[in-house]
């Protein structure tokens, strides 16, 4: 028996686990959203907004499986994640500040006098003992009031007034008082309902997606990075889930915004060493990495690790033997729109003679002229013969701006520009010039 205990324990868990993981892998596989719903109602508890949590995990998940998940809203989704019509409906309860209790109050709420009409008809017919002044706050940066055709700045300005009257009608309800408008069940009138909101405009976008990242932990509507995603895909080596994946002391170089800041010292250090050092995470499209900043470079590069600040960071992969993912130690950080000057090592332009022809071609000079600077450019001329010219521009150097991508896409069309970066680990020390292949038509070549 003692023999057999040796290596029982392991087989007796190692069977159960076998079977759970295969309920697991049937269920994923042939109920997909009822699955990953349930998958992010189990972890609502352990959510974690100043870090990426399972739940937010779990949506990239979702969003990588094509399966769409709908915003929370106060009309549509329960307290937990389900699915509604093939999609996978928000939980009001992994809202930040709202919680379960609130959130089933809502819910049976509206499964028993129906669906809320405004603002303040939700604030007079909810109990503010179970749902208060926070948790409004949080749906209405969450979105889940949009449905209901009103802004969520009005929501914001108007949240006062809906709260008093909220107040006044739960005093009425426990005294047993009816409202001289109401109907005979006790219910808010339309007029009480439907209260005059404030004119004013929506949220500018990065205010927005700023707040929905605070009470969902992500971006719902849009990324404050979506602008920025050509010149992200330009200049970065990889993605930050690329990146936390490659091998150790892999060199990269990724653009993204900067959250999660962490300052500290180190423990020890030299006689008039530094010792302060940032820990925090970057954040593209893709996803997030945790990033290093040691006291050396920090000197140097400290000043722009500001939240959400969009930054190019060139650094090397640190990745211990049975970690998962790696962390990035950073060696230079950039911002963001000084990376087409820092980071461009040639510009090649297509030009179509068809197309822009010679009036085009004094537009572009002018263009080009309007922005001078170190990076070289290259034309690759396409001849109404059929015949490609690539030519170096000797005398015409740039300082690639995004104004100035605009400029030439506008000119030469999206296509019309195409841009060599140099590798991450030339970054801080000088590039050598590209290598030049002639461009090939019929086995015609021609270069200048």
């Amino acid at each position: 028996m003692e023999k057999f205990a040796g290596y029982g324990f392991n087989k007796s868990h190692s069977t159960a686990y076998a079977l759970i993981a295969y309920m697991t892998a049937y269920l994923k596989a042939h109920w997909p959203r009822q699955f990953m719903a349930a998958l992010l109602s189990s972890d609502i508890p352990m959510r974690n907004f100043k870090r990426k949590d399972p739940v937010v995990r779990h949506l990239e998940d979702c969003r990588r499986m094509q399966i769409e998940v709908l915003g929370p809203d106060v009309n549509q989704s329960e307290a937990e994640f389900t699915v509604w019509e093939g999609k996978i409906s928000f939980g009001l309860a992994a809202v930040k500040g709202c919680g379960p209790s609130a959130a089933a109050a809502i819910v049976e709420e509206r499964q028993r006098s129906g669906p809320f009409r405004s603002l303040m008809d939700f604030c007079m017919r909810i109990d503010p003992a179970v749902v208060h002044r926070g948790a409004i706050e949080s749906l209405i940066k969450a979105g889940a009031f949009d449905s209901l055709g009103i802004r969520r700045s009005q929501c914001m300005a108007a949240l006062d007034k809906a709260l008093q009257a909220g107040a006044a009608a739960a005093a009425d309800r426990r005294i047993g008082q009816r409202s001289l408008f109401g109907d005979p069940g006790g219910q808010p009138s339309a007029p009480a309902a439907f209260v005059e909101l404030p004119e004013l405009p929506e949220w500018p976008l990065r205010e927005r997606l700023a707040k929905e990242k605070e009470v969902l932990g992500f971006y719902l509507s849009s990324h404050p990075l979506e602008e920025y995603q050509t010149l992200l895909e330009t200049y970065s080596t990889h993605t930050t889930v690329q990146a936390a994946k490659l091998a150790h002391r892999t060199e990269v170089r990724l653009c993204g915004m900067i959250a999660g800041i962490s300052w500290r010292n180190t423990k020890t250090a030299r006689p008039g060493a530094p010792t302060r050092y940032a820990m925090f995470d970057l954040e593209d499209m893709a996803g997030m990495i945790p990033c290093i900043l040691w006291p050396e470079p920090c000197l140097q590069y400290g000043q722009f690790i500001q939240p959400e600040a969009l930054v190019a960071i060139t650094g090397h992969i640190e990745r211990r033997p049975g970690e998962e993912e790696g962390t990035l130690i950073v060696s230079e950080v950039v911002p963001l729109e000084e990376t087409p000057a820092r980071y461009t090592r040639l510009v090649t332009l297509r030009v179509e003679e068809r197309r822009l022809g010679l009036e085009g071609l004094q537009q572009l000079q002018e263009v080009l002229q309007r922005w001078p600077g170190s990076t070289p450019v290259e034309l690759l001329l396409l001849l109404t013969d059929g015949v490609k010219v690539r030519c170096r521009c000797t005398q015409v150097q740039i300082q690639l701006t995004r104004q100035l991508q605009m400029d030439l896409e506008k000119l030469l069309g999206v296509r019309g520009i195409s841009i060599i970066t140099t590798p991450a680990r030339l970054s801080s020390r000088s590039c050598p010039g590209p290598e030049r292949t002639p461009a090939r038509n019929n086995g015609r070549i021609r270069t200048t």
